[in-house]
């Protein structure tokens, strides 16, 4: 028998035909690129992060086992948003935060609702808890906005956003993301990866109080910079937490992960000091993108969703800026392919990206 079909044989049919998400390019560097693919913080983390490890390392603590609930860095974030710890899920990155919540809500025939394009790895977890879910996309209003008066109507055992919106960049009204929790009849998930580049009191989190189908979901990648180190959370309703707690892995978060990632959520100075900066060059490299004559819309995350004007396409910026050893982000399909995402970088890499559009821009027939 041919090995290959022998494999294929011991594996679930869901597996062999399962399509897996496809993230940002994540080749190996020179010193002369730049990456702008994959929303990663281009400042460094806190400072205070190595003191911290000589401290893990000096003790003998990676010997030990990780507090099996990442008990300390959950009770900051429990004191941040006057939470109460069991609210709270300390994850191997917001997306093992996603799964367990799938996991835990999405069963046989269940429908997933998202507006589209979101997130785009909610249909491939929808697939993923292999049991026949069906997965509903409700596409964006032609302004890009969610078509909320739609989504208002449909029904489905999970709702799910990144706020603000990714790729769009656009961040929904509080009061109209409210209003979904208060009509949809299943469980909402607010994906909020970005919500730090959004002004204040953007977050949903004080609305847990308020609604127990809402959940929201945090990630270290974005603006604590913390993208190689994998750590997220997860927060909602105490009995609703509770339940897809034990799904998680015994000790899914290590030592080193969790003391880093609680140093830098309280470091709030510093990361005060780099928001900044992303949010003033965001603005700049906005003004700089229209005078070149794409259409950006507007943005309150740490990248921009940007249309050139007709004569060039998005995928040939993106692969002209890749032969010039710039990373951006592309997307073939549906309204994205008309687009190209730009993690916003340090003003020295937005210059160089400037200057390489530019020059594209005059190449072109």
């Amino acid at each position: 028998m041919n090995q290959k079909l022998q494999i294929e044989g011991w594996v679930r049919k869901e597996v062999l035909d399962f399509k897996p998400y496809t993230p940002g390019e994540q080749p190996s560097l020179s010193a002369e690129t730049i990456k702008l693919n994959t929303n990663e913080n281009p400042y460094p983390p806190s400072p205070k992060i190595k003191e911290c490890m000589d401290s893990i390392f000096e003790t003998g603590l990676l010997r030990k086992y990780p507090n099996y609930h990442s008990v300390g860095l959950q009770t900051a974030i429990s004191k941040e948003y006057n939470l109460t710890p069991d609210q709270i899920l300390v994850t191997n990155g917001s997306d093992e935060a996603l799964r367990l919540l799938f996991q835990a809500v999405v069963g046989p025939g269940d429908v997933v609702v998202s507006p589209d394009p979101s997130y785009s790895y909610y249909p491939v977890m929808t697939d993923q808890v292999m049991v026949g879910a069906k997965f509903q996309s409700i596409p964006l209003l032609p302004n890009y906005h969610f078509d909320m008066e739609t989504l208002r109507r449909v029904q489905g055992k999970l709702l799910c956003f990144a706020h603000p919106n990714a790729p769009t960049g656009i961040l929904e009204p509080k009061e109209e993301i409210k209003n979904l929790c208060k009509t949809f009849s299943g469980i909402v998930l607010c994906d909020e990866a970005y919500i730090d580049f959004s002004p204040n009191g953007s977050s949903l989190v004080d609305e847990i109080k308020n609604f127990p189908n809402l959940v929201v979901s945090r990630t270290f990648s974005k603006s604590y910079a913390l993208a190689g180190l994998r750590v997220g959370y997860l927060m909602g309703n105490s009995d609703l937490i509770g339940l897809i707690r034990k799904l998680k892995d015994s000790y899914n978060v290590g030592i080193l992960e969790q003391k880093i990632a609680e140093i830098s959520f309280l470091d709030k100075e510093y990361f005060e000091e780099k928001r900044k900066l992303v949010i003033e060059e965001r603005s700049s490299l906005k003004g700089e993108l229209e005078a070149l004559g794409f259409f950006v819309l507007p943005s309150e995350t740490n990248f921009l969703f940007c249309k050139p004007n007709a004569g060039i396409s998005p995928e040939s910026i993106y692969q002209k800026l890749k032969e010039r050893q710039i990373l951006i982000r592309y997307f073939s399909t549906g309204i994205s392919r008309e687009f190209i995402r730009i993690t916003v970088g340090t003003k020295t890499e937005n210059e160089r990206l400037l200057l390489e559009i530019s020059n594209i821009l005059k190449e072109k027939p």
